[in-house]
């Protein structure tokens, strides 16, 4: 294919980048449908093969920035309800942080095109280059893996269950081969640049998806057939407005209608009743009236309790914050206590606050909040229950953490309720998923407005609530039994394909090194 001069780019090309990003967000949830997710790279693709590395990089830039703004509308909605600030301001905020994580399919969109001005097999490189490229994404700057790309097979079980080896990486893995094999065939084949002989491809690519979908079935049987401790388990939704939640004159409305809606549903058998995060609005323990009748509602009903309270801790003249997380037995005593580790940033605490002093936080609280230190495993007979505050259940590391420490259910607290109604807790919900078949544990989902779930070990969602109603839910979970290659190691597929990509850099920086002189 004849490539452009340098950043000469068809005007059409734009819009081909902005059409390709609106395929991404297509992919995921709420409006989105999985099969979206085996074509959306094709338009991107076209324009890695047509275009310099620098144009590409700029439209695929473009592409970022319209599935950005499309799939994370919502957080203008955020800060500008919650935090105050104008709606250009709010579209600002959301904007910039699109544009940041647009450079990522910007840099894989360059480096598609870089590797196929060279004498090597681009077509190979470009699943390495998306996963290395997502695996960017996920880690610097504190990470931000709201929706890779293979989050969108969700629903589709048996593509997902590779994750307990690879993680979530190696599912885009395959979408993006497929995406790329599909391309080929359909538009390089023909172009007189033949790399690989069509039907040959065309088989291998089959076969492997097979093999996926093979081990997804044989894993899904085996998570059906195990044998292992059952779980008890109880989720309550209150579904309190976000507007006066904080109000202290709602606090104890807010404890009455969480006690009302637990007898409603705590049974004999029940082991474990679950409230989300912050459900208790005030300074647990240190609000004595408060925790004192949240206590006796625990003594009345006789079954240990789990829910999320925010706390303080005094070092001198100096206040910590915490988003915590407190297990209080049947008796109404503090067996465990949980703070959350992966803060949310510009919503719980400034990072980079040296550099960043003129920022403040957008949304109303008590004060900055402090990381936690550690993960926390704790004891409710038969399970060992690890805890995820919000959005820690989009960062697969802390939920390898709480497996590899023992834990075989996870629990995960959340108030989706500064997102609206807006697509936002259907994605949150859609990559607790993962966390569930990545350590093949049960996972449960407590959101104070929705959507609460259950999920079991094979990633099934067994059971959802509706947004802005108050719920109960009761289930029985399998627990987790022993630990996954993907809990053991980690990340390591995405790490092999970085260092994959960045081994085909520097055999073409080599290659064309050669080139030059043999030229001289």
């Amino acid at each position: 294919m004849n490539r452009p001069q340098l950043f000469d780019v068809n005007p059409r090309h734009w819009l081909v980048a902005a059409f390709s990003g609106l395929l991404l967000t297509l992919c995921f949830p709420r409006y989105g449908h999985p099969l979206v997710a085996w074509i959306a790279l094709l338009p991107l693709l076209y324009l890695a093969t047509v275009s310099r590395p620098s144009s590409a990089l700029a439209l695929g830039w473009v592409a970022g920035v319209a599935h950005g703004l499309s799939l994370l509308y919502w957080i203008s909605y955020v800060v500008n309800h919650y935090g105050n600030l104008s709606l250009p301001v709010s579209l600002g905020v959301c904007f910039l942080l699109v544009a940041y994580l647009a450079v990522f399919p910007g840099l894989f969109c360059a480096g598609l095109s870089w590797l196929g001005q060279r004498d090597l097999p681009w077509l190979v490189f470009a699943p390495f280059l998306w996963v290395a490229c997502e695996l960017g994404k996920s880690t610097l700057l504190t990470g931000f893996p709201w929706e890779n790309l293979g989050y969108s097979q969700y629903r589709w079980l048996p593509f997902i269950q590779v994750a307990d080896l690879t993680g979530v990486y190696g599912i885009s893995f395959l979408l993006v081969l497929v995406n790329s094999v599909l391309f080929y065939l359909l538009f390089v084949r023909n172009s007189g640049t033949r790399s690989f002989k069509g039907p040959v491809l065309l088989i291998l690519t089959i076969a492997f998806v097979l093999t996926v979908y093979g081990y997804g079935r044989w894993r899904l049987d085996s998570v059906d057939g195990r044998s292992g401790p059952s779980f008890n388990l109880a989720l309550v939704q209150g579904n309190i407005d976000q507007d006066v939640k904080w109000n202290p004159a709602f606090q104890k409305t807010t404890i009455e209608r969480y006690a009302r809606l637990t007898r409603e549903v705590v049974g004999q058998q029940t082991h474990l009743v679950v409230w989300p995060e912050t459900a208790a609005p005030f300074y647990f323990l240190a609000d004595s009236k408060n925790s004192r009748v949240l206590i006796k509602e625990v003594q009345r009903l006789r079954k240990p309790l789990l829910f999320g309270s925010p706390a303080y801790r005094r070092d001198g003249e100096r206040l910590s914050f915490f988003n915590r997380a407190y297990l209080v037995d049947g008796q109404g005593r503090v067996k465990g206590r949980y703070d959350k580790i992966h803060l949310v940033p510009f919503g719980e605490y400034v990072p980079y606050q040296r550099l960043l002093f003129f920022v403040n936080r957008l949304v109303q609280a008590a004060g900055d909040f402090a990381a936690g230190d550690r993960s926390v495993v704790m004891d409710v007979p038969p399970a060992r229950v690890g805890v995820l505050i919000c959005y820690e259940a989009i960062f697969p590391q802390l939920s390898r953490k709480l497996t590899l420490a023992g834990a075989n259910l996870l629990i995960n607290i959340t108030n989706d309720a500064w997102f609206g109604r807006s697509s936002a807790p259907y994605q949150h919900l859609s990559m607790a998923v993962l966390r569930a078949v990545e350590n093949r544990v049960p996972l449960a989902r407590s959101a104070n407005t929705g959507i609460s779930a259950f999920i079991d070990a094979g990633g099934r969602i067994l059971q959802t609530s509706n947004l802005f109603e108050e719920a109960t839910m009761k289930n029985t979970l399998r627990l987790g039994q022993g630990t996954t290659i993907y809990c053991r190691y980690g990340d390591w597929f995405a790490w092999s394909c970085l260092f994959i990509s960045l081994a085909a850099f520097v055999y073409s920086m080599v290659w064309r090194g050669k080139q030059l002189l043999m030229r001289a």
